[in-house]
């Protein structure tokens, strides 16, 4: 095993490992946090074998919540996953318009204007009450109020990313939502977090507010977007298939939680 900044790796002829403690979400939940970030498996039996370095470390650092997300075929790794304990909690989505540049998407008559710091109490408002389906919402272990305080930290956090951009989307003086975008070099545009107010819910704005965006990115030059989402949201999984996006491979994400 070797230590590289704050990724732990272990490779042997049956497993390959890597993992990192999670500082973010360490400090929201108040406990230590940890992810795998990538794991194959060659020879399920041995590799169960090799899994006691990260068990040790897991319990030398005290961890309570480990994630791991994988493609949905990599079913050797998610059966030696569940066999030290971690359990399924969510399929996740990926959303992807391939040609920007071709898509016919008018003005919606919002505005979409890059947020300040004095909208961000409204906006940090809206990230604790609009999301439901995802992760640390689904697993039933985890308390919903940490998971809604994790959107409004994120949302305070992309106002001084270095790359991540918040915009609000308003209707006149209405603030009716609000993106997290990461434009990426090869003209993709990445939609991290997007939502729109719980008040305008219902009220006929995601098809508006996602062509106001698509339309924003045209005109930025973006030749892409694409995204991720819970597939238990199926609101928003129709809303993208009416604009026409695409799906790429699904994804599954496993949580452990110590003394579950």
């Amino acid at each position: 095993m070797k230590f590289d900044f704050d990724l732990l790796q272990q490779e042997t002829d049956a497993l390959s490992l890597a993992y990192f403690r999670v500082p973010w979400d360490s400090d929201i939940f108040g406990f230590p946090v940890a992810q795998i970030s990538r794991i194959s498996v060659a020879d399920p039996a041995q590799a169960l074998l090799d899994m006691p370095p990260f068990r040790a470390w897991m319990e030398q650092e005290q961890i309570r919540l480990a994630s791991c997300r994988l493609a949905h075929n990599r079913l050797r790794e998610s059966m030696l996953l569940e066999q030290i304990g971690f359990r399924f909690v969510e399929m996740v989505l990926h959303p992807h318009l391939s040609d920007l540049q071709a898509f016919s998407c008018a003005p919606q008559g919002l505005d979409v204007v890059r947020a300040d710091a004095s909208d961000l109490p409204e906006i940090e408002a809206i990230a604790a009450q609009a999301f439901g389906y995802e992760r640390f919402h689904a697993d039933p272990r985890l308390d919903r109020e940490l998971a809604d305080h994790r959107y409004l930290v994120w949302v305070r956090n992309s106002h001084v990313h270095a790359r991540q951009n918040l915009y609000k989307i308003c209707d006149g003086s209405d603030l009716v939502a609000f993106f997290i975008t990461e434009n990426q070099p090869d003209g993709e545009s990445y939609w991290h977090l997007t939502a729109i107010a719980p008040a305008f819910q219902g009220r006929g704005y995601g098809k508006r507010v996602w062509r106001e965006m698509l339309h924003f990115h045209q005109r930025e030059g973006m030749t892409s977007v694409g995204t991720t989402i819970a597939g238990g949201n199926t609101p928003v999984l129709n809303l993208y298939a009416s604009l026409g996006f695409r799906f790429r491979p699904p994804e599954i994400t496993l949580h452990w939680l110590r003394d579950a």
